[in-house]
């Protein structure tokens, strides 16, 4: 969800005025339709409590279709959102989450609100000014509350357009078993009845907690006390950090997924931190659905952050985006209601099931299916050189073929001696283009030969590497960049894993110091990227060394309640040859 700043960058976002247009592209006319607004109509559910709804409709008394969001946010933040669809002719619902604004009940984030959103769609399609069908949309938070209210009765929901989708348990709020000390953030924002946005937006605040659980000043299970954080609802996150049975709980399972006939148009983005989620569900509604089904789940992706898959910005942590990815998304989402609930014309953008934009070719292509995109992989051997530092200036090689034995290549970690960045540095907002995370010491990079012709990578990178540690646990990052002829470098994904789940994110199990183990890193995020001639492939290999993240002290304790007083130093040896490869992979768009 969820990244550092990202919510705040959204909530600003929807306090703008966009200019509403039924053109895809941002147009600068303004429309100022005829409305009639309700706020709080108490809507009934079935355990017997009501919840607060606000209400936008056209003053026509013919009945339309209804687009619902159900948000933990307050539905204040929607109101010129809300303009836009009725100057289209619809009704525009937001239903406030169970126990947020003047909602009945309590309120426990991520938890079921399949049940409260089945019951407010089945009411509202029995108003008289409603035509019987409810849509659904909205993004982060609110696209896991379409995704629930689907697998509790999809026959209840219309249409859909989940954007940007927490999964929770495995994107939020502990990707790879990992926790983010943004959580503590989220959460407080999300306490109690009201919007806290001051506080929220309090970043030097935040980060000041976060680097003392990062440097070892307290432990990680003490962030919330310290932070005023509500206590009870991190401490039930942080007793879950692998994705057991609590998580997959919250989300669909085979049997509704089966159920789900709904059309659906999943929009996410390269940069999103949701993006995993987003991708999951999509996978996982086109193994188990119907043929039928699978014929009516759309996918648009493309250059966007988390907050730009609402609002697509001119730039992205100092990448430039082009002119044709900064398109009117809820332009795009009117159209394609009009298109799935009134026959309407389909949306210029989404020709293909999956539609998706081509960095550096600064275009769209679409496709039937994610695995029909790229039809070829281009394998590279990781290749160490001893007698170098494994450094920017004196680096490794990535090889079409596997080496000769050799030593392997290592690196030391001590986690109490790390100088990590502030949370929310001016570095990190140019990570895109920057050479700074490659510059640091203790990681090992590597770099492939020149390409001889200019080559697409398009989908998700993996890499299989053959590790041994000193430790029973530490963390370990890979990162995969394009270093231009002209020294410029762009981003082009990161993996990272700890080691007590490199086999299962489902079970921890602890490595065996010295013995070499297969290391998968296999959730390198989807980008499509087109690659210049004369480029390099660079992958650095290095601890995971953020102060975002919760921290690991190497003990192989309990995660989040590790002593940091007992933090051990890490001796990570990297083997690279014929017995042990390690190869990094990157699926291609065949040349047109």
């Amino acid at each position: 969800m969820l990244t550092q700043g990202v919510l705040r960058k959204l909530v600003t976002a929807g306090l703008m005025s966009l200019a509403p247009s039924l053109s895809i592209f941002a147009a600068e006319a303004k429309v100022e339709p005829e409305l009639l607004y309700a706020a709080d109509v108490r809507i009934p559910t079935r355990d017997g409590l009501t919840l607060s709804a606000r209400i936008w409709r056209p003053e026509s008394s013919q009945p339309v279709p209804v687009i619902m969001q159900h948000t933990p946010y307050l539905s204040d933040e929607t109101h010129l959102r809300a303009k836009k669809f009725v100057a289209a002719n619809f009704i525009y619902v937001s239903l406030d989450r169970r126990g947020r604004g003047t909602s009945d009940g309590v309120y426990w984030p991520l938890e079921h609100t399949g049940n409260d959103g089945v019951d407010a769609a089945q009411w509202l399609a029995k108003q008289p000014w409603s035509d019987g069908r409810v849509a659904m949309m909205g993004g982060s938070y609110r696209g896991m509350t379409q995704w629930q209210a689907l697998a509790s009765n999809p026959t209840a929901i219309a249409a859909a357009i989940p954007t940007a989708s927490v999964y929770p348990g495995w994107d939020y709020p502990q990707p790879r078993g990992i926790f983010l000390s943004y959580m503590t953030q989220w959460l407080a924002f999300t306490d109690g009845r009201a919007s806290n946005i001051q506080l929220f937006g309090d970043q030097s605040y935040w980060s000041g907690k976060a680097l003392r659980a990062y440097r070892g000043e307290i432990r990680f299970d003490q962030l919330a006390q310290i932070s005023g954080a509500p206590e009870e609802r991190f401490q039930r996150w942080l007793a879950h950090p692998s994705y057991d049975q609590y998580w997959k709980s919250l989300n669909p399972r085979a049997e509704q997924y089966r159920q789900i006939n709904t059309p659906i148009l999943t929009i996410t983005g390269y940069f999103d931190g949701d993006q995993e989620g987003s991708l999951r569900y999509f996978r996982e509604h086109e193994a188990f659905a119907s043929a039928e089904a699978r014929a009516k789940h759309w996918m648009l992706i493309g250059p966007y952050d988390h907050a730009g898959t609402r609002y697509p910005a001119a730039e992205v942590d100092g990448l430039a985006i082009g002119a044709a990815a900064k398109i009117d998304m809820d332009a795009l989402q009117i159209a394609w209601f009009e298109h799935i609930l009134r026959g309407g014309p389909r949306p210029e953008l989404t020709p293909g099931r999956i539609n998706y934009y081509v960095m550096g070719a600064e275009e769209w292509r679409s496709a039937p299916s994610l695995d029909a995109i790229a039809q070829q992989t281009w394998s590279l051997y990781l290749r160490g050189e001893p007698s170098r530092t494994m450094s920017v200036l004196e680096s490794g090689a990535l090889l079409a073929k596997p080496g000769k034995p050799q030593a392997p290549s290592s690196y030391r970690f001590d986690p109490r001696a790390h100088q990590p960045e502030p949370v929310d540095s001016a570095t990190q907002q140019r990570r895109l283009v920057s050479h700074a995370t490659a510059l640091r010491a203790n990681q090992l990079v590597f770099h492939s030969e020149p390409l001889s012709q200019t080559r697409t990578l398009c989908g998700e990178m993996t890499l299989d590497a053959h590790i041994a540690i000193n430790v029973p646990d530490t963390d370990i990052k890979a990162e995969v960049y394009e270093w231009k002829a002209n020294n410029e470098v762009r981003w082009l994904g990161r993996d990272y894993l700890r080691a007590r789940f490199r086999a299962s994110f489902e079970t921890e199990t602890l490595q065996k110091p010295g013995k070499i183990e297969p290391w998968h890193f296999g959730r390198f995020w989807f980008t499509c990227r087109q690659l210049d001639a004369g480029s390099r492939i660079r992958l650095v290999v290095a601890p995971l060394d953020d102060a975002g993240l919760q921290p690991n002290w190497h003990t192989g304790g309990k995660i989040g309640f590790e002593d940091p007083t007992k933090a051990r130093v890490a001796e990570v040896k990297l083997y690279h040859d014929q017995s042990h490869p390690s190869v990094l992979r990157l699926p291609l768009i065949e040349p047109r």
